[in-house]
């Protein structure tokens, strides 16, 4: 594994996926080396060696020393030198590599072996102190996290907190909690452990935002239903979120946060039926260099934006059949819809999350629609929207919805069929 490839999962993931992958790709170097937000690398002694890298050299890590690395939520140390945690971008610690628990949880987090991975930790974490212990405590939740085993994920963020109340990874281990009391319908619990984090003293202006917004998405916009009076509402909040970032001349610390809040507000448009409004959060979005640095961020514009260009086209093939002199350019459209989902379904599927079945199943439609408009008779555009249907369906679990969508699913099945039968007989 390249540290081309490291940096790019950090992209993908956030700055603590390329600490952890870092370690499998160093061998005996000790030291710790952090990036922050102006792109500046530390400490001072290896900036010059790092002018346009991705990340440190082995060379570059033994000569940066041992730098005495703490971590915390409202600041990280380095040597001595304190940078606000919003400020940090990369983390590159290299003190647990010595632990062969550790290299065996990396080596099992890399194959999808989850609780094995999530054991070693645990492991290395007993053996580990400070900043190391810290992270691999933090990756074993993180690992426990994707068993799908709330309990242990649960009382595994407990553990970190108790043993770093104020750890790096605070926001990020409370809002796994609030999600998990989500699930057992605990909305007040939840509510009270993302809270947690807003009321932290000194927390960091990017965690705090990132909190609120988790607020707002969870409790605001996922509970409206179909109920355009709470959309507006959570839209309201999300507009709320712009200003208080922009009145703490916060844009810089928190540009990530100010784009999700752009998106939240598109979104909530979309569901008021108000396209128009929505699409400019979108684009400005999609057009902005920061939206790089979070490809989650990005799975959800253009989600959003596919949503807004099939909505139209549906809005003009509802007024009745398209004109001969009218079809390219709706395909055309539609193309442009099926490209947004696509992206989203295909290149984003890790950072997704909430987004990759409407993105999955979007896609599948927009390659319907596309079929429709040729007689129902092109075999190639029928396969192709019944590869994403078939996706789609996998992602649901058991229950009306994945219903629902097997009915649609087997009606154009027959449809596909009947087409591509025609097509093999010519």
């Amino acid at each position: 594994m390249t540290r081309g490839h490291i940096h790019m999962i950090q992209r993908f993931f956030g700055a603590a996926i390329a600490a952890f992958l870092l370690l499998n790709a160093t061998a005996a170097a000790h030291a710790d080396i952090i990036r922050t937000r102006d792109g500046q690398w530390w400490p001072q002694k290896i900036q010059k060696d790092m002018e346009g890298a991705d990340a440190p050299s082995d060379e570059v890590l033994k000569r940066s020393g041992r730098n005495n690395l703490d971590l915390a939520y409202d600041s990280v140390t380095l040597g001595g030198k304190k940078f606000s945690a919003s400020d940090v971008t990369d983390i590159f610690a290299t003190a647990a590599y010595e632990s062969l628990s550790y290299k065996n949880g990396e080596r099992q987090a890399q194959s999808g072996y989850w609780a094995e991975a999530a054991a070693n930790f645990a492991e290395a974490a007993e053996n580990l102190k400070g900043a190391s212990k810290e992270i691999a405590l933090y990756w074993r939740v993180w690992c426990l996290a994707r068993t799908n085993n709330a309990a242990k994920t649960f009382d595994a963020a407990q553990e970190l907190l108790d043993a770093f109340p104020k750890t790096y990874y605070f926001a990020k281990v409370q809002d796994m909690r609030a999600r998990i009391l989500i699930n057992r319908r605990d909305r007040r619990g939840a509510e009270a452990e993302l809270g947690k984090v807003v009321a932290a003293p000194g927390m960091n202006a990017r965690d705090y935002f990132e909190a609120k917004l988790a607020t707002i998405y969870l409790f605001k916009f996922k509970a409206a239903g179909k109920d355009k009076k709470k959309y507006a509402a959570a839209r309201a909040e999300y507009e709320r979120i712009v200003r208080e970032i922009n009145s703490r001349s916060a844009q810089k610390i928190a540009g990530i946060q100010l784009l999700k809040a752009q998106v939240g507000q598109g979104k909530c448009h979309v569901y008021e039926g108000d396209f128009s409004e929505a699409l400019p959060h979108f684009n400005t979005v999609i057009n902005d260099e920061t939206s790089l640095e979070d490809q989650g961020l990005l799975a959800q514009a253009y989600t959003g934006r596919g949503d807004v260009r099939y909505a139209a086209i549906k809005k003009e093939l509802a007024g009745g059949n398209v004109k001969e002199d009218q079809l390219e350019r709706v395909t055309g459209a539609l193309t442009e819809a099926a490209l947004d989902y696509v992206r989203v379904a295909k290149f984003y599927v890790e950072s997704a999350g909430d987004d990759l079945y409407p993105a999955t199943v979007g896609a599948a439609r927009v390659w319907a629609t596309h079929f429709t408009l040729t007689g129902e008779k092109d075999c190639d555009l029928a396969k192709r929207a019944a590869k994403y249907f078939f996706a789609a369906h996998k992602l649901l679990p058991r229950g009306e919805a994945r219903r629902l969508l097997t009915n649609e699913v087997k009606r154009f099945l027959a449809k596909r069929d009947e087409a591509c039968k025609v097509s093999e007989d010519k």
